[in-house]
């Protein structure tokens, strides 16, 4: 018998009944006895690792195991935000609810639970706190809380030690005790509260624990501390070097599957039974492969959740937050639509999408932050994952090539979401947003439907694609400082390097002839979007390619003096927006520029 496709569910909180925790069940086929629970580690590793956990579940799921993935309260799209703290003991609340909403959802008599860095700490003090489970995963975990929130210290001192950063961006000092690493916050509270966590204090004698397999990264040793508690608390104990973690947590485009561990777990939990990741996404998975597809006859829209979990409720139960997913030739889209629950509901909709790879929550949760409080004001926004990205069916593999994230059927896609909406009786006009090549989509769709009445770009790289483009930035660069720091590094795959190679002779003589015809185009779409009465708003952090190439060659006065065109600067450098005060920035400029579109669409629907 066949397995169902994955779906969005919503779990009890910590109090066991509010619906808090937002997951996704990987449905295996009936008759098998082990369920997998899988956490997450924190910030920016759950963001590059986000794609990758997915694959993992089907591959579980595939061999047999039904598994649910879950994010901790505060993060990803679950309830609350980071400023709710101390949050650490609602984490543990979250695992114990994942563990009897998967029993209830799978009917497995065995309950197995993968984490990775800060989940696995979670693990290990909900099965001390009594949680079901009988086999243990446990990746890049150590002995201690205090271990996990030193590292993210230390990753946060290097943030700081690059580039000097602009002086707005440090308007608003972090509280003490906080730690600010890769644009997420762990607040001093919840910072102490894990780094009062030792798990080898932890007496787990009397837990239902049976094994655990302890996986280093790739070849740092694992805690000693922890195998050694582990095995004195009577555990069979297994090591493994735990190869693949490294690519896991590459850049979300780059990120890669660690098949080799996915296939050994499996066989470790299931022996016999494992199944390798990929062509398991979903159903047409395999044609998302090859040749862009078109979009089909009709976009239905359904809410693809499971009974009896049907919607969340978050800002103090002002919005509600449910699961859609639009079908596509190539299998799903999926989206996590906020709505409001009291306020007048706006004529306009809004549509935030993919910051390159990085799913639905936007970069460091904006697009979360962002949805619900526009949605508390009556504006339904929909969070999308388009093909291969997030929870979306589709090959993610081929982001390494940057200029799969500039293909047509991208943008066709978002033109899919807004006729699902439409027709569904969601919405009729729309907003779009995006960051990078998001802020791509969101115009050439913007373009392309008369039905958006504004785009919010923030940080474009481009606006007009050539596959020329990135080489010719590079070959500016000099291959000097960042550039060259980022393929010793390996932050830079070798195949994309040599990618590279090949097309650097040809790359500038290119550019050159091209940038005319590229700047007509966009003046042109520009223009014809001012017939319409379309809005475009374009926000840029510093030295960001495209501003730079827009001022150097006089393009970016001539849009500034555009009727429909706004252009608002944010603080600091980095492309994603990790400064607070540059996040801080940002949801002040979307509000203003949101408010701009319902002043003239819908009347008394202020952003707050």
């Amino acid at each position: 018998m066949t397995r169902g496709h994955p779906r969005a569910v919503y779990l009890g909180g910590d109090d066991g009944g509010d619906r808090s925790v937002f997951g996704v069940f990987h449905p295996a086929a009936p008759g098998g006895r082990t369920g997998v629970v899988m956490c997450p580690p924190f910030g920016w590793d759950d963001t590059c690792s986000y794609r990758s956990r997915r694959d993992w579940a089907e591959a579980l799921a595939e061999a047999g195991m039904a598994t649910i993935r879950i994010d901790f309260p505060g993060t990803g799209d679950s309830a609350g935000s980071p400023d709710d703290g101390p949050l650490a003991t609602r984490w543990t609340g979250a695992v114990l609810s994942a563990v009897e909403s998967l029993q209830a959802l799978s009917g497995c008599v065995e309950i197995a639970a993968v984490g990775i860095g800060l989940g696995g700490l979670m693990l290990v003090q909900a099965a001390a706190e009594g949680a079901p489970l009988r086999d243990l995963v446990l990746w890049a975990v150590p002995a201690s809380g205090r271990t996990l929130v030193r590292e993210l210290r230390v990753f946060a001192s290097l943030e700081e030690s690059g580039p000097a950063p602009d002086p707005a961006t440090d308007a608003d000092p972090l509280p003490e005790g906080s730690v600010w690493a890769g644009g997420f916050l762990l607040r001093a509270d919840t910072a102490s509260e894990l780094e009062a966590l030792d798990l080898t204090r932890l007496d787990l004698t009397g837990t239902s624990i049976r094994r655990v397999l302890l996986l280093g990264r790739d070849g740092i040793s694992v805690d000693s501390r922890l195998r050694s508690h582990l095995l004195a608390s009577g555990f069979e104990v297994d090591v493994s070097p735990g190869e693949g973690y490294g690519a896991m947590m590459a850049k979300p485009h780059y990120s890669r599957t660690p098949t080799e561990v996915v296939v050994a777990v499996s066989e470790w939990l299931g022996p016999g039974a494992a199944a390798a990741p990929g062509g398991k996404a979903g159903p047409g998975a395999a044609q998302a492969n090859g040749a862009a597809v078109g979009p089909p006859a009709r976009t239905p829209i359904s809410q693809n959740v499971y009974p009896g979990h049907e919607a969340m409720l978050v800002a103090g139960g002002a919005v509600r937050e449910r699961a859609l997913a639009i079908e596509q030739p190539f299998g799903e889209l999926f989206g996590i639509l906020a709505e409001p629950t009291s306020a007048p509901v706006a004529e306009i909709c809004a549509i935030l999408l993919n910051a390159g790879a990085i799913r639905r929550i936007g970069p460091n949760r904006t697009w979360v932050e962002a949805a619900r409080r526009w949605a508390a004001c009556g504006v339904r926004t929909l969070r999308l994952d388009l093909e291969g990205i997030g929870d979306a069916d589709g090959d993610a593999e081929r982001f390494s090539e940057l200029a799969e994230l500039y293909t047509p059927r991208m943008t066709a896609q978002v033109g899919a979401a807004l006729g699902a909406l439409a027709e569904g009786g969601l919405a009729h006009s729309f907003v779009l947003g995006g960051l990078c090549s998001g802020a791509y989509w969101a115009f050439h769709a913007t373009h392309a439907d008369e039905r958006v009445r504004a785009a919010f770009l923030l940080n474009p790289q481009a606006l007009v694609w050539d596959p020329s483009l990135e080489t010719a930035r590079e070959l500016r660069k000099g291959m000097r400082g960042s550039s060259m720091r980022r393929i010793l590094s390996g932050e830079v795959p070798i195949e994309r390097l040599v990618s590279f190679a090949s097309q650097a002779p040809r790359a500038l003589p290119r550019r050159l002839l091209k940038r005319r015809g590229d700047r007509a185009v966009l003046f042109d779409a520009l223009a014809t979007m001012a017939e319409r009465d379309q809005h475009v708003t374009f926000l840029f952090s510093g030295k960001e390619p495209l501003l730079e190439e827009l001022q150097r060659d006089g393009s970016a006065e001539m849009l500034m003096a555009m009727p429909n065109v706004a252009w608002e600067a944010l603080p600091g450098e980095i492309h994603t927006l990790r400064p607070r005060e540059a996040q801080r920035r940002a949801h002040e400029a979307l509000d203003r520029a949101l408010q701009a579109v319902l002043a003239g669409t819908h009347a008394g629907h202020a952003v707050r």
